[in-house]
């Protein structure tokens, strides 16, 4: 068994002895536990920053789920640029009855209820099948085709082709005469540039043309069986509809009858012809739950990223032998050539057993255990002093020599104590 080394109380032990960094060591390790009031205070940034990045996330939800029904292009109740809800109300207010179609079924519907309606319809996802749309174009008294594809022209305008779009920067003074006999076109004398459409037979008529004259293009074409098919959405939409003609243009294509059947497809109306894309599969609910779970990642890793707090000392789960302690703590004096340290490792051990073999108190200085010893041994005080002391060593021959010293002088302290040797 071997005894533990303890330093003695009131003996001068240099400020970078391992005496000093244990009572640093049991000082740090004193710290309590911090209370919920302590800990708040303590994180009050990251707090109130977790806060702040949670209500973004909600807000952002919950203005996204409040948009959600009016995101798409020309919708009948969007206040944005690009929304149509200008044109339909001032045509609420003329007293045309619009009725607004999400789906093809509901398409229907409002035309049969609704003999005669003027049927507009803007598909600028191509969701709908050009043989649906055929269906939905018989059974409306008047069409309005807003910016068709390919498909829808060839639907329900086979002589009717895409142009192109010519150049949108036009002045409006610039802007072609309508040129035809329609009288919505007469009335608007100008409207936007955009998307274009030429003719192949007379069975249509076109307006607002420009172009070459062998070969000119129309944003406006109106059909023999009444299908206006508009090119440039921007005729209907909030932003552009106070532009040109834009606007007498589109309230007397629209509010020719009494009643407006305003229909946008949507997915609904998608034809189950594959397995359903990643986006459809997708519920509305995950973009903001992953958003707030990241943010609440990092938030996490800033707060528990950095260090914990002082070093606590604890018992080890295992028995070392004393033995292995000391020769490792000893390598390590070695390898950095702490030879002070080592010294001081010595010197406090050996003092403080001597003291205890004199019966000393603990408080007495290393002054007062050097003497005590030196009367005990019959040796001059001075010599005592410098091994426990004074003497530095200058090499690791002279701390081994110094280690040997002290075993030699708690021997004699041990033998001239009992005589008899029965603690030998």
């Amino acid at each position: 068994m071997t005894t533990p080394i303890n330093s003695v109380p009131g003996a001068s032990v240099p400020t970078d002895s391992p005496a000093s960094d244990l009572a640093r060591t049991a000082s740090e390790s004193s710290a309590e536990t911090p209370t919920v009031r302590q800990f708040f205070r303590r994180n009050t940034f990251w707090i109130l920053l977790g806060i702040v990045a949670l209500g973004v996330v909600l807000l952002s939800a919950i203005l996204r789920g409040g948009a959600s029904g009016t995101s798409i292009p020309l919708a009948a109740d969007s206040p944005a640029p690009d929304g149509a809800k200008a044109v339909i109300e001032v045509l609420k207010n003329q007293g045309v009855t619009v009725h607004v179609a999400d789906t093809a079924a509901e398409a229907d519907a409002a035309l049969v209820e609704n003999p005669g309606a003027t049927l507009a319809v803007f598909d600028g996802a191509g969701y709908l099948d050009s043989d649906r749309l055929s269906e939905i174009v018989s059974e409306a008294g008047r069409t309005v085709l807003i910016a068709p594809d390919f498909g829808m022209l060839q639907a329900v305008a086979p002589s009717v082709r895409l142009a192109g779009s010519p150049d949108e920067d036009e002045d409006a003074a610039d802007a072609p005469a309508a040129a035809c006999t329609v009288p919505a076109a007469e009335r608007a004398g100008s409207m936007a540039s955009g998307l274009s459409f030429g003719i192949d037979d007379d069975t249509s008529i076109g307006c607002f043309g420009s172009g070459p004259a062998d070969a000119p293009s129309y944003p406006l074409v109106v059909t023999n069986d009444g299908i206006s098919i508009v090119g440039p959405r921007a005729v209907f939409d909030n932003e552009h509809i106070v532009q040109r003609g834009n606007a007498a243009l589109a309230l007397n294509l629209l509010g020719e009858t009494g009643d407006l059947v305003w229909y946008l497809p949507t997915t609904a109306d998608l034809e189950a012809s594959g397995p359903p894309t990643l986006q459809a599969l997708t519920p509305d609910w995950l973009v903001p739950a992953t958003s707030l779970l990241a943010i609440t990642a990092l938030v996490a890793i800033f707060w528990r990223g950095r260090r914990f707090g002082p070093l606590v000392v604890e018992d080890l789960p295992v028995t070392v032998p004393s033995g292995e302690t000391r020769e490792g703590r000893a390598r390590l004096y070695q390898r950095s050539s702490a030879r002070g340290r080592a010294v001081d490792a010595l010197r406090i051990g050996a003092t403080g057993r001597i003291a205890a073999r004199l019966k000393l108190p603990r408080s007495s200085a290393v002054v007062e255990v050097a003497d005590t010893a030196a009367a005990t041994l019959g040796r001059h005080p001075s010599e005592i002093r410098a091994l426990l002391v004074d003497a530095p060593p200058t090499s690791d021959r002279d701390v081994v020599a110094l280690s040997d010293r002290l075993n030699d002088l708690e021997r004699d302290i041990r033998h001239a104590t009992d005589p008899l040797g029965r603690n030998s």
